[in-house]
């Protein structure tokens, strides 16, 4: 008889280091993006540029990097893994697919030529940037359902009469 599988063992589960590093990355972006928003408004109501949009504007593009990285990581380990497990794989997916797009947005933000196109890469990574939090959030959920579902399929007594 095979000894029962443990969800907290699971191959793609996330080092709490690997947590801690997302979240961050992840909030700091997500900050850095509102402050560029906000410093917009400001300066198209203003005429005036805030003194702080510039080393927002520096920190959400040097933050770039790390996130591709972060997402190349998750590709090749987690997602990977994950599915093949069969694990929140909707969930998951609408994550990477989140997470891609706003990659490939924001190279479209720094790359775009004209007005038009800058304004659709503009207003698709706002509203990504908004999604990405509600995925995430959703994706933890979905995970502690499926731990929970994985260790209830398996602690069930059978019965025998």
């Amino acid at each position: 008889m095979s000894e029962p599988f443990n969800a907290a063992d699971r191959p793609n589960r996330l080092s709490l280091a690997v947590h801690a590093l997302t979240l961050a990355l992840l909030a700091l972006s997500f900050v850095s993006g509102i402050l560029i928003w906000r410093g917009l408004h400001l300066q198209q109501a203003q005429s005036e540029t805030p003194a702080w949009l510039r080393a927002s504007v520096v920190l959400h593009g040097a933050l770039n990097p790390f996130l591709c990285a972060l997402f190349g990581y998750f590709l090749c380990d987690h997602i990977r893994v994950g599915w093949r497990l069969g694990a929140n794989r909707i969930t998951g997916f609408l994550m990477e697919v989140c997470f891609a797009a706003l990659i490939l947005t924001g190279i479209g933000l720094y790359y775009a030529g004209g007005e038009g196109l800058r304004n659709f890469f503009v207003l698709a990574h706002r509203a990504l940037g908004i999604a990405l939090p509600i995925c995430l959030v959703a994706h933890w959920i979905a995970a502690r359902r499926w731990v929970q579902s994985v260790e209830g399929a398996q602690v069930a007594p059978v019965r025998t009469s």
